[in-house]
C-alpha cells in the first residue's frame, strides 16, 4: 500500500469511526436522560442492536466500503477476518478463560484506587432470579454481539488504519478508543488493558477472530458468573469462597493473589506464545509452498529450453539464465510474502489535518462523557 493509499484509508477510517462516536454519543445521552424510556423493557436491547449492529458493525464495514469504493469482501479481508485453525480456536478459547481471571483483579485493583477519590459504583438492585433463557438472551447481547463488532471496529477498522504510525501505536490508539466506547470510567482501565492484548494477539495471529473469541469468552463468562452465584452453581459457589478467603486475612490475601496472578499471566504467555508459534508455522508452510511451485517451474522451463535447443539442433547450455526470459524473479514471490509480514512502517506516516482532526474529536467526545461518569454520575 503506496503513502496515498494509506493517507485514504487513514481519512475513511476516522470519518467513519468519528460518525460512529456521534450517533452514539447521541444515543447515550437520549438514554442516560429518559427520552428513550418509551422502549420500555425492551430499550436496552433495541439500544444495544442500534449500537452493535448498525453502527460499530454495519458503520464499519458498509459506510467504510463505500468511501473506498471497494467490495465489502475485500473490506472484510483488510479487517484481517482472516480463517484460523481449530488449534488456534482453542487455544483463543482458553485465553479467554485467563483474560476473564486477570480481568477481576485488574478491575477490582482499579475499583479501589478510584473509590479513593470519592467514586460511588451504581451497583443497581440486587439480582434475586436469573433464569436460563435470561442467561442465553444476555449472553448474545453482550458478548457474542460485542465480540463481533466492536471487534471489527477496533481491532479491524481502526487497527488497520493507524499501522502506518507503527504497529504498537497502532495497539494502544484503538486500545484507548476501544476503552473509551464503554464511557464508563470503571470500565475504561481494565477494558483499555484488554484492548492492548487483543491487538497483540490479532498481530500474532494474522487475524481478529481469536480477538473476537477471547473478547466474547470474557463477557459470555461475566455473565456466566452472575447466573452461577444466583442460582448457586458451583462455579459461583467457588469464587465466593475464594473471595471469601482472600479476604478473610489481608497478609493471606495478598499472598494468594499474586500466586494466582503470577500463575494467571504464565498461562496467558505460554498460550500466546504457542499461538504465536503456530502462526509461524503457517507462514513457513506458505513459503515452502511458494518455494516448491518456482522449483517446478524452473524444472519446467529448463526443460522447455533443452527441449528447443535439440529440436533446432543446437548444443544445450545447461547455465542458461532464465532471468534473460523477461520472467519474474523465481524468488520475488517468496520475498514479497515475507516482507508482506512486517511490523513496523516503512516509511515516515504522515496524516491529513482532516483526519487527525476527525480523531481528536472521537477522543475528545468519548472523553468528556467519560470523566462525566466518574465526576457527575451522568451516564
Amino acid at each position: 500500500m503506496n503513502m496515498r493509499e494509506k493517507q485514504k484509508n487513514f481519512d475513511f477510517a476516522m470519518l467513519t469511526y468519528f460518525l460512529i462516536v456521534i450517533f452514539f454519543v447521541t444515543l447515550r445521552l437520549l438514554s442516560s436522560f429518559g427520552l428513550l424510556s418509551f422502549m420500555g423493557d425492551y430499550g436496552d436491547y433495541v439500544f444495544t442492536i442500534f449500537v452493535q449492529i448498525i453502527l460499530l458493525f454495519g458503520g464499519s464495514i458498509f459506510l467504510f466500503s463505500s468511501l473506498k469504493k471497494q467490495k465489502i469482501s475485500k473490506t472484510f479481508l483488510d479487517f484481517g477476518v482472516n480463517r484460523v485453525s481449530w488449534k488456534v480456536i482453542g487455544l483463543s478459547l482458553i485465553l479467554g478463560f485467563v483474560v476473564y481471571f486477570i480481568n477481576l483483579f485488574v478491575s477490582s485493583t482499579f475499583n479501589g484506587i478510584i473509590d479513593l477519590f470519592g467514586y460511588e459504583h451504581n451497583y443497581g438492585s440486587a439480582i434475586t432470579s436469573y433464569s436460563f433463557s435470561s442467561l442465553i438472551i444476555n449472553i448474545f447481547f453482550t458478548a457474542i454481539l460485542p465480540g463481533i463488532c466492536e471487534e471489527i471496529a477496533h481491532r479491524g477498522m481502526l487497527f488497520k488504519a493507524f499501522r502506518p504510525f507503527g504497529t504498537w501505536r497502532a495497539i494502544w490508539i484503538s486500545a484507548l478508543l476501544f476503552g473509551l466506547l464503554h464511557v464508563n470510567i470503571e470500565q475504561f482501565f481494565y477494558a483499555t488493558l484488554i484492548g492492548v492484548f487483543l491487538g497483540f494477539l490479532t498481530l500474532i495471529s494474522n487475524s481478529i477472530i481469536p480477538a473476537m473469541i477471547v473478547h466474547f469468552m470474557n463477557n459470555a463468562l461475566s455473565c456466566y458468573v452472575i447466573f452461577s452465584s444466583v442460582n448457586g452453581l458451583p462455579l459461583g459457589n467457588a469464587i465466593a469462597w475464594f473471595e471469601g478467603v482472600i479476604n478473610s486475612n489481608i497478609f493471606v490475601g495478598i499472598l494468594v493473589s499474586i500466586l494466582v496472578l503470577i500463575s494467571l499471566f504464565y498461562l496467558l504467555i505460554f498460550v500466546t506464545q504457542h499461538i504465536a508459534r503456530l502462526r509461524i508455522k503457517e507462514d513457513l508452510a506458505d513459503i515452502q509452498m511458494i518455494f516448491n511451485k518456482e522449483i517446478i517451474r524452473q524444472n519446467y522451463l529448463f526443460d522447455l529450453e533443452k527441449t528447443k535447443s535439440e529440436l533446432s539442433g543446437q548444443q544445450f547450455d545447461p547455465t542458461y539464465d532464465l532471468e534473460n526470459d523477461n520472467l519474474d524473479d523465481p524468488f520475488l514471490k517468496i520475498k514479497e510474502f515475507v516482507f508482506s509480514q512486517d511490523l513496523q512502517t516503512e516509511e515516515t506516516f504522515k496524516p491529513s489535518k482532516y483526519g487527525k482532526l476527525l480523531l481528536f474529536g472521537s477522543f475528545l467526545l468519548m472523553s468528556v462523557l467519560t470523566l462525566f461518569t466518574f465526576v457527575w454520575g451522568v451516564l
